[in-house]
């Protein structure tokens, strides 16, 4: 395992050179791939402290922990959960499509994450959590990384400009930004 994460091969950038920004063959570099349904899933559940309840599971169950295909999820049958009728990892699809897109944009799954009573934006709302620590928090939690200046700029322009009384949706906006970002979506 060592060698395998010290290697220059595993290490390798996601972001194309100029020699290399045609090769999808060779692997000079990462391709980025769109994470799994059920990891998608379970990911926007930590980012937004709300977790996903299936029927007849206990509460906090995971979708990564759900035993077979027979529960339903629309986010989970859009974003490509195999229907698991064959042993075979090809039966599950990682294309893009535009349901998984409109989904993404005006879909159930973010916007009721987002719109709970008890997430994370309810939490730094009750905390009174400065704006520039809630722009560091949400980078962190989704992204795993601190914003850019520029980044941070921007946001805090908005969330400043909002006001107390769009305090709410302007955080919901900024965490569904973040959300729906390729950023998010990929491994990279």
């Amino acid at each position: 395992m060592r060698a395998i994460l010290q290697s220059e091969t595993y290490q390798r950038t996601s972001a194309p050179l100029p020699e290399n920004a045609a090769d999808t063959r060779f692997y000079s570099r990462y391709y980025p791939r769109r994470m799994m349904a059920e990891v998608l899933l379970d990911s926007l559940s930590e980012a937004t402290d709300a977790p996903t309840e299936f029927k007849d599971f206990p509460k906090g169950w995971r979708a990564m922990q759900l035993p077979d295909s027979n529960v339903d999820s629309y986010f989970l049958k859009s974003f490509g959960r195999p229907d698991r009728e064959k042993t075979c990892e090809c039966e599950r699809t990682a294309e893009p499509n535009v349901t998984q897109v409109l989904h993404l944009a005006n879909g159930d799954s973010i916007n009721k994450k987002l719109e709970a009573k008890h997430n994370v934006i309810a939490k730094w709302l009750a905390d009174k959590t400065t704006p520039d620590r809630i722009v560091e928090e949400a980078y962190l939690s989704a992204l795993s990384r601190h914003p850019t200046k520029v980044e941070k700029d921007k946001i805090l322009k908005i969330l400043n400009d909002a006001g107390q009384k769009d305090e709410r949706a302007a955080l919901e906006d900024l965490c569904w930004a973040i959300l729906s970002s390729k950023e998010f979506l990929f491994n990279h």
